[in-house]
C-alpha cells in the first residue's frame, strides 16, 4: 500500500469515527435535517421508501416517543471491503426517557459506509441490543432481557446469542 493510500485509509477512518459522532449528537439534538444528511442519498428505508426525504419522514414519528434522549459512543472498529466501502461495528449505550422509564440498552450498532461526493456515509445501520431496561431495574428483571415500551424498530435482544463465535464457545462445553 502506498503512502497516499495509507493517508487515504487513515482520513477515511477519521472522517467514519466523526460521521458516527454527529450522527449521535444529531439524534440527540433532534437536527433531522443534519441526520439524513449523514446517509447516502439514496438509502434505502424502513418500509419501502428511498432517499433522504422518505428517511426524514421516517425519524419523526420513531424519535417522537421519546424526551430526552442520549447516545454515548465506544467502541468502533472500522474494516474496509474497497477504497470507497466500508463496515463498522459501534458499540453505543443509548439512554431514553419514555414517559415515566428511564431507559438504558446498551447495543452495537452494525454499519455499512460508502464514500460519496460528499464524503463518508451511511449506506445501512443496524441496531443489535444487548439488553434494554427501567435504569431502576437489572435486564433480568425485563422478560428476554428486553423491556422497552413503545420502541417501534427493535423488541428483542439481539446480543450476545447473535455472534457466531459466543454459540460456538458455549456450544464446547468446558
Amino acid at each position: 500500500m502506498s503512502v497516499a493510500d495509507r493517508l487515504d485509509r487513515l482520513e477515511s477512518i477519521e472522517e467514519i469515527r466523526r460521521l458516527v459522532s454527529t450522527y449521535a449528537l444529531a439524534l440527540d439534538s433532534r437536527d433531522v435535517d443534519r441526520l439524513v444528511s449523514l446517509f447516502v442519498p439514496d438509502v434505502r428505508v424502513a418500509g419501502g421508501g428511498t432517499g433522504r426525504e422518505a428517511l426524514a419522514a421516517w425519524f419523526g414519528p420513531v424519535l417522537r416517543p421519546y424526551g430526552i434522549t442520549f447516545h454515548l459512543i465506544g467502541n468502533h472498529v472500522i474494516e474496509f471491503t474497497g477504497a470507497d466501502h466500508a463496515t463498522g461495528v459501534v458499540y453505543c449505550r443509548p439512554e431514553h426517557e419514555v414517559g415515566d422509564e428511564w431507559i438504558v440498552m446498551p447495543m452495537q450498532y452494525w454499519d455499512r459506509y460508502e464514500r460519496t461526493p460528499e464524503g463518508w456515509r451511511f449506506r445501512s445501520r443496524t441496531v443489535q441490543p444487548f439488553y434494554a431496561a427501567d435504569v431502576r431495574h437489572g435486564p433480568k428483571d425485563a422478560g428476554g432481557r428486553f423491556h422497552f415500551p413503545g420502541n417501534p424498530l427493535v423488541d428483542s435482544a439481539t446480543l450476545p446469542e447473535k455472534w457466531r463465535s459466543w454459540q460456538e464457545f458455549w456450544a464446547g462445553g468446558a
